[in-house]
């Protein structure tokens, strides 16, 4: 069956303000379309197709009053606020006063004790007081060791600290909290640094950890480091650089250089090689460089087929900086770079108006577009792929799912029990190529595997399938974030 669908679409983003939240409304204008459908994405956004020459106004009242009917369908269902807050637990002679705070995120009940003493107890809402008491009891003896056994000899939960990157003492915040199960760190966008650990991590293994991570801290908080020549290995010999061993290997007078990294969960030795070509060799711990040598040179053919030998050409870097042009649903957008306040985009035709903070460094700044183009071609792709949904998901007789857009490495969709999650990157392709995806994971919804069945399937709804899926190997690695 050939597809007479035309993707023609008009955009538009409008805001509502119900009951004190702010919800999001895009909204899809189809030539073909008669009546407005809604696809709630989540309780503070939602897509809408509309028909051409429907007033902004008419959508507005719409909305309000699809929201509301929602809104009176599930208010009957809603269990009314738990209003105990806490009390007193008495423990081995002593009386520890807790807290209660609700929590719908959680499905069970759930105790914390913080450096400073006080206990708090997580309730989703369906906790009665009683069931409260009652698991509070349960815990004790965990309570009594950690309130007072453990507390006086945890560290401050907030400690400034610096660390010496390019002869620069550069401060960092420990923050330590009960919840906190391993050393985490943060550079924010003004280029402050946050470690958060466990209540009882040493300071010491604190340090030591951020000590570790300042080659990957430097340029998020634009400090240069000095340079460090490239080792190489020789038959039998060995080099050090800042990141560990390294090499190169040889092939018909090519020299490759290679990069070692040791991981303790590696079972054996083997070879990776990114995009840009760049090839690491993984190795348990035990791997000495003399035998990793031997095999870089036993394959070294390997290397060089996947490397400096390969017919594909080496993928675009983006830059994110201003004026820079991607591809966008079978045309192109360009982006445009300004400073204020907050971080911030709006769509102008073919431009993309991008906000960046002021206090922002080169490095975070760039981070920053990149989110934001992420953001908008995840929006304007789900956006865009939604009639393609709503034709397919009729003809093959299977519900519409909820869409989401994602930035996968290896995979153009997935079929979930729940969704259907597309590659963000497909918002650079042409309009045909995204029609197929939609098709090919739908299809999915019928067909779990890919069987001969699920391909008669797709072919008897788009008979040039297999020309799509050509187009889509042979260009894919051209549509670069």
């Amino acid at each position: 069956m050939q597809s007479t669908f035309d993707p023609e679409i008009s955009i538009e983003k409008i805001l509502l303000q119900m009951n004190g939240k702010a919800i999001q409304v895009l909204v899809s204008y189809r030539k073909d379309q008669n009546e407005i459908l809604y696809s709630p994405v989540s309780d503070t956004r939602i897509i809408i197709q509309a028909p051409y020459g429907l007033s902004k106004e008419e959508i507005r009242k719409g909305v309000q009053n699809y929201l509301t009917c929602q809104g009176t369908k599930h208010a009957g269902t809603q269990k009314p606020t738990p209003s105990f807050t806490g009390g007193t637990i008495h423990i081995r002679g002593y009386d520890i006063p807790y807290s209660v705070v609700l929590n719908p995120r959680r499905k069970t009940l759930y105790l914390s004790i913080y450096p400073d003493g006080r206990v708090e107890v997580e309730n989703p809402g369906n906790a009665t007081e009683e069931d409260i008491k009652r698991f509070l009891t349960s815990e004790k003896e965990w309570i009594y060791r950690e309130y007072y056994c453990t507390r006086p000899e945890c560290p401050p939960a907030r400690e400034e600290h610096t660390v010496q990157i390019n002869e620069k003492p550069i401060p960092y915040q420990i923050s330590r909290n009960t919840r906190n199960k391993r050393i985490t760190l943060k550079v924010h966008g003004n280029g402050t640094i946050e470690v958060s650990a466990p209540y009882n991590a040493p300071t010491d293994t604190i340090t030591a950890f951020v000590e570790s991570r300042k080659s990957w801290i430097a340029p998020k908080i634009g400090v240069q480091l000095p340079e460090i020549q490239q080792g190489s290995i020789l038959q039998g010999g060995s080099a050090n650089t800042a990141g560990g061993d390294a090499g190169h290997v040889t092939w018909e007078g090519h020299t490759i250089p290679y990069t070692i990294k040791r991981n303790p969960r590696a079972k054996r030795t083997t070879i990776k090689v990114n995009r840009d070509r760049e090839v690491c060799v993984v190795s348990p711990p035990h791997g000495s460089v003399t035998q990793i040598h031997a095999f870089m040179t036993q394959n070294a053919e390997w290397v060089y087929t996947h490397t400096i030998g390969s017919a594909r050409p080496l993928p675009l870097k983006r830059t994110y900086e201003d004026g820079e042009v991607f591809p966008f649903l079978g045309e192109s957008i360009t982006i445009r770079i300004r400073r204020g306040y907050e971080l911030s985009y709006s769509r102008q035709g073919d431009e993309l108006l991008i906000t960046v903070p002021v206090d922002f460094t080169d490095y975070n700044s760039k981070m920053a577009v990149k989110q934001v183009v992420s953001a908008f071609f995840a929006e304007q792709l789900s956006l865009f792929a939604l009639p393609y949904f709503t034709l397919y998901a009729a003809l093959l007789n299977v519900p519409i799912p909820r869409i989401k857009a994602r930035d996968q490495k290896t995979k153009w969709g997935a079929c979930t029990s729940k969704s259907i999650i597309l590659n963000l990157r497909l918002c650079m392709a042409p309009a045909r190529i995204i029609e197929y995806v939609v098709l090919h994971e739908l299809a999915h919804k019928i067909h779990p595997d890919h069987s001969p069945r699920f391909w008669n399937t797709v072919e008897r709804m788009m008979p040039d399938y297999k020309e799509r899926r050509e187009y889509l190997k042979k260009h894919g690695h051209e549509w670069v974030l």
